[in-house]
């Protein structure tokens, strides 16, 4: 029965990723070549600079920041609750407050996003707001990641989510391909170990080339709404495409982190799902 409870989870899970791929299985045709018509040129570069200064900014400076408004010690707490819960009674309450823990938290940071986005958008700010759209999308991710007991402050965790913003943009068959390199990311964080230093040190130059791979994808996906939101008024209407880039980057971070986290579980490094 205990055995059933999270097979049940893990293929909630894989039939939650299908959705997921078959949702996003069109591809964008052209998109870019039919902005360059409409947005002023050089737009995109500065976009671009843009989204790779906020996330490096944020990575020196503004996590501590980020962590006031929210209690980080109260997430990490209430997730060890939470396992213990499911240590001595495996029902499916417990198995399934981990996630629907993480969903109530992506929940409340849309509607942050909602309210910044539109309100920035009304009053004609358009790339000044990305350091505080970034800012939005790291503190969900940062509290998913609590909720499944993940600390966020550790390099390859930074990595992680980076891949999951890029990731979560695609469409089409280089999405599937890409999400099937995060699936063998996570088995291969799966028990992970703390690195060498030396390996610390490669993977910071890895994390800021990352880090513009990143920038990119949402400089790629956000042109037109950006464009759009720096135009008072109709801007708003660039400005709700924040809480729609958050929602499908937040979706696809419950999946892969709720993967890593039934893997990581002693039942799945025994007998680990394909």
């Amino acid at each position: 029965m205990k055995k059933n409870l999270w097979d049940k989870e893990w293929k909630d899970l894989t039939r939650k990723e299908e959705k997921y791929r078959y949702k996003h299985c069109v591809a964008h045709e052209s998109v870019l070549a039919k902005l360059q018509k409409i947005v002023p040129k050089g737009m995109q570069d500065k976009l671009d600079t843009a989204f790779v200064k906020a996330f490096q900014l944020i990575f020196e400076k503004g996590i501590a920041v980020i962590e006031k408004t929210y209690d980080k010690e109260k997430r990490q707490a209430e997730y060890k609750v939470r396992e213990y819960a499911a240590s001595i009674r495996e029902d499916k309450r417990n198995v399934r407050a981990f996630r629907k823990k993480a969903g109530s938290y992506a929940a409340k940071n849309l509607l942050l996003s909602s309210a910044e986005g539109i309100g920035l958008g009304l009053l004609g700010v358009g790339l000044p707001d990305i350091p505080l759209f970034v800012s939005v999308i790291l503190r969900n991710l940062y509290e998913i990641s609590l909720s499944f007991g993940y600390d966020y402050d550790r390099m390859e965790e930074r990595f992680f989510q980076l891949k999951v913003i890029e990731t979560a943009l695609y469409s089409g068959e280089e999405m599937e391909e890409r999400d099937e390199n995060m699936n063998t990311m996570c088995r291969s964080l799966c028990g992970a170990k703390q690195r060498e230093p030396e390996e610390l040190a490669q993977l910071t130059g890895e994390l800021d080339a990352q880090i513009r791979k990143t920038a990119k994808a949402l400089s790629d996906d956000m042109l037109y709404a950006k464009f759009l939101q720096s135009q008072p008024i109709v801007g708003a209407v660039g400005g709700a495409t924040n809480i729609t880039v958050l929602k499908r980057i937040s979706d696809y971070a419950m999946l892969k982190y709720r993967r890593r986290y039934l893997l990581d579980r002693k039942w799945g490094q025994e007998n680990l799902p394909q």
